[in-house]
């Protein structure tokens, strides 16, 4: 049988939770209100909201069968009527239902007997009708107490319909005192909110009997009875909100899912762009969203390297990955500068809605560019031979360097396709002694605290990475496992009994880091960054780049005027570190053009000492124009400090050289002839790391890393925002 038709169906919830002569039932208000919520609600009963009427606390027997008789004669599908409260025997044993004013034994008139509520019902036009009693007889009146009757159940029976009642023959039903519902009610509630295993949709009030006095008799409490004639049973009210639990995702599948909200997160920013619309992308390459991704993260890279819209917009109308004729010259332009404003905005990597909680890092494109590329290597060797997929890097991707070439064509396609999990090989064990001890150290021993140290060192939220988070979890969990079940080795005699059952505990956890080892070395570069221990100065490092890049993203900041007031200007562009060079004559321009055609030029570091106010960078250009900028940074400016940490975790800046014309009007003209790319190579990366980390504990002494994921340092916060605003150092392509 199906719901109710909702325009021709009607509900009347009746209750009395305050009374002057019986103990009150404060939970029977919130039966009121809970049921009403499911009744009209979409997903329960779907009823209009003014055909599900509640009388609460009725001040007479009137009011209630007055809107009784109201529902009854409206309803032409199905009626339904319900009763909280308590309840009253009769001289003749018939039942009441008894209101505020009622007294035991006493002013029968003053409560509604049954009869009369039944009689109403059986009026009604409605061909399904259904009667819920959750009533009580004043000889339980203990509080917290509704008393029940031998003969209730038989004496509401409605042919035809169906009437569920809390009570079995002489039980008392619950009101447990500080519950928020009455028993019965509560369990009829959650049955319809959660829904009911194996059963179908919609609940028939047989299932929905059968489940609740099964639960209630789990508890031991009462156990509910009721009657039906004529296909009563079978009457539904409530969609049946239970769905089959799906199994399990493995790592392997997790993992899967995780690249997928990388690509679809990418291609967010760029979801109105013709250029990437749907059947623009060549699908012999690979799945169409993995190359649309890979091509957005590869325009990202070319823009942190400081080229211009033409050269990348050459680039892309040369690739193989569009389908014939290709995308048009304006196509290709809006695409690149979507890619651009996403950047610039937001880093590409941490928009709230799609991209936060995937570990990737706004200060490095290379690396999401790179984790992309190593995931298509490993794709496109299911297919392909392997030797292709090399030769394809290279005519593909511009990837020259063989030896990266051969790592990524060797990567694994799924590395975590057979990955064990460490708790089920525990409870599978035949000694449950063995199981006990692997899982107390997996988890009080030492494990849980492990995994909160993990999970709040991590370099940026990875909450949507779950293959990371469950294997980086095991990774913390069994190395202290391992220490702890070591420890206890160490001090068992050689004769213990229980040597033998903690011995295989660590073989176990042994093995399963052995199985965490061969799936990190399968896995991208990226992601075991993101796995592996953090110092407790790179925790630190993190939290204070993880506050830097909220503060320039929130776009605040300083105009940019290279001429003439100096030579060489530090800043940021979006979530880079980035400088300026602004040149003064021929001689300069001259050097710089060479500069340009062959890259290079040497970067020095000069400060007193740790503890120095201020730190300058030196670049020099090593021919004969001798370029030279001196980049100064004041180590008591939180800004200062912050990109020069952030330049020491990227290891690379781009450099634009800049010169300025005045014209007739006498207004200066700055112009830019290009731009070059630094690496600044590991010692120089960790000199000014450790320099910057030293100035910023100085500036927050007692700071310390955030305490989750990708929290800030809040001390940070506060300096940020009363220091200079940073330069925009990027000049406009």
């Amino acid at each position: 049988m199906g719901l109710p038709d909702p325009d021709r169906t009607r509900v009347v919830l009746i209750g009395a939770d305050e009374y002057q002569n019986f103990p009150g039932l404060p939970a029977v208000r919130n039966n009121l209100v809970k049921l009403a919520e499911l009744f009209t609600s979409p997903q329960a009963g779907g009823l209009p909201s003014g055909h599900c009427v509640t009388v609460r606390n009725p001040a007479d027997r009137k009011d209630v069968l007055d809107a009784v008789y109201q529902a009854a004669s409206e309803a032409t599908d199905t009626l339904v009527v319900y009763f909280a409260g308590h309840g009253m025997p009769s001289p003749d044993g018939s039942l009441y239902l008894a209101l505020g004013h009622c007294e035991q034994g006493r002013k029968l008139y003053e409560s509604v007997a049954y009869r009369d509520l039944r009689a109403e019902v059986l009026e009604s036009a409605a061909p399904r009708k259904v009667v819920i009693l959750d009533c009580c007889y004043s000889g339980a009146a203990l509080e917290g107490h509704m008393g029940g009757s031998d003969e209730f159940a038989d004496q509401t029976a409605i042919e035809g319909t169906c009437v569920m009642t809390a009570t079995a023959a002489t039980q008392a039903a619950m009101a447990p005192v500080g519950a928020p519902f009455t028993a019965f009610t509560g369990e009829l509630v959650r049955a319809v909110s959660e829904g009911i295993p194996e059963v179908s949709d919609p609940l028939d009030m047989d299932s929905l009997y059968r489940h609740v006095r099964h639960q209630l008799a789990a508890k031991g409490m009462p156990e509910p009875r009721q009657r039906a004639g004529d296909q009563g049973h079978a009457i539904a009210l409530f969609r049946n909100k239970w769905k089959r639990p799906r199994e399990k995702p493995t790592l392997a599948a997790l993992r899967e899912e995780w690249f997928r909200a990388i690509q679809e997160g990418l291609l967010w920013h760029v979801r109105d762009v013709p250029a990437l619309g749907k059947g623009r992308l060549r699908t012999d390459f690979g799945d169409e969203g993995l190359i649309g991704s890979l091509l957005i993260a590869r325009i990202a890279v070319r823009l942190a390297r400081g080229e211009c819209r033409a050269r990348i917009r050459d680039w892309l109308a040369a690739s193989p990955f569009f389908t014939a004729p290709g995308p048009d010259g304006n196509e290709l332009n809006d695409l690149i500068a979507k890619v651009q404003f996403g950047f610039e905005h937001d880093g590409l990597a941490t928009t709230v809605v799609v991209l936060d909680g995937l570990g990737l890092l706004p200060w490095s494109p290379e690396s999401t560019d790179m984790l992309l590329i190593e995931y298509w290597a490993a794709q496109r060797g299911r297919v392909v031979p392997r030797t292709r997929v090399e030769r394809e890097l290279r005519e593909l991707w511009d990837s020259t360097d063989s030896r990266v070439h051969a790592a990524l064509s060797a990567l694994p396609s799924s590395p975590l396709e057979a990955y064990p999990d460490v708790w089920e090989r525990l409870k599978g064990e035949p000694d449950f002694r063995v199981g006990n001890a692997g899982a107390m150290a997996l988890g009080r021993l030492g494990g849980d605290r492990a995994w909160e140290r993990w999970t709040s060192t991590r370099p940026w939220s990875i909450l949507k990475a779950r293959h990371l988070v469950s294997l980086g979890g095991d990774l913390a969990r069994c190395h202290a496992a391992q220490r702890a079940l070591g420890r206890i080795l160490d001090q068992a005699p050689p004769s213990d009994e229980f040597r033998g059952v903690l011995e295989r505990a660590a073989e176990i956890i042994q093995e399963q880091l052995e199985q965490i080892a061969l799936a990190v070395d399968g896995m991208s570069a990226v992601e075991y960054e993101l796995l592996r221990e953090r110092s407790r100065d790179e925790h630190f490092q993190d939290s204070c780049l993880v506050t830097f890049q909220q503060y320039l993203l929130e776009r605040r900041y300083q105009s940019f005027t290279p001429f003439p007031e100096h030579a060489a200007t530090h800043g940021t562009w979006g979530p880079l570190p980035w400088w300026s060079i602004a040149l003064h004559d021929e001689r300069e321009q001259r050097g710089a053009q060479e500069l340009l055609a062959r890259g290079g030029m040497q970067l020095g570091v000069t400060a007193k000492s740790r503890d120095a106010d201020e730190l300058v960078i030196t670049c020099q250009e090593p021919g004969p124009s001798r370029i030279t900028a001196r980049l100064r940074f004041d180590l008591h400016d939180a800004v200062h400090a912050c990109e020069l940490l952030l330049l020491a975790r990227r290891q690379s800046v781009a450099v634009d050289f800049l010169t300025d014309h005045i014209d007739e009007w006498d207004d200066r003209e700055v112009n830019l002839i290009g731009t070059l790319p630094i690496d600044l190579g590991g010692d120089l990366g960790a000199t000014l790391a450790d320099i910057a980390t030293h100035a910023l504990r100085r500036l927050m002494p007692g700071a310390s890393g955030a305490a989750f994921h990708d929290e800030g340092v809040a001390s940070l916060d506060r300096l940020l925002k009363s220091s200079r605003l940073p330069q925009m150092c990027r000049h406009p392509r």
